[in-house]
């Protein structure tokens, strides 16, 4: 299952996810990202905060590029760094990605706190429950 299939298992995909680390592993050609993913129901009070940490490893990374941050955002104060996902190549202006090799996909996580993207091309993607369901509201 792909990054972004994995995403729509989810009731809220890996929008406003709260990433807190990542690792790449060169040996294993793994990346690994521990996330706090918003698991809430918009159209429910009750349970509209609910957020839930995850480990999400991806099998088979074929790259991993991260772009400098925007100097005009406060990425020096501590706190949550909130990311959004999608699916696909976004047509960057000042550098250029490879084409994903066959058997993966590529993705980009829009960095919220930094104004910057991390792009990357990866087979299967797994999810792995860290912890139980919070309310954060």
């Amino acid at each position: 299952m792909t990054f972004h299939e994995r995403s729509q298992t989810l009731p809220n995909g890996f929008h406003d996810a709260e990433l807190s680390h990542f690792e790449k592993d060169y040996l294993s050609r793994r990346l690994t990202f521990d996330l706090m993913v918003w698991t809430g129901d918009m159209e429910n009070k009750g349970i509209r905060e609910l957020s839930r940490p995850a480990r999400v490893p991806l099998e088979r990374v074929a790259f991993l590029s991260i772009e400098p941050l925007d100097t005009k955002y406060d990425w020096l104060t501590s706190g949550a760094v909130i990311v959004d996902t999608g699916e696909g190549h976004l047509q960057q202006e000042t550098y250029s990605l490879p084409k994903p090799p066959p058997n993966t996909s590529e993705t980009w996580f829009y960095i919220k706190t930094t104004n910057s993207f991390l792009h990357m091309a990866a087979g299967d993607a797994l999810l792995e429950w860290t912890g139980p369901e919070e309310n954060r509201g």
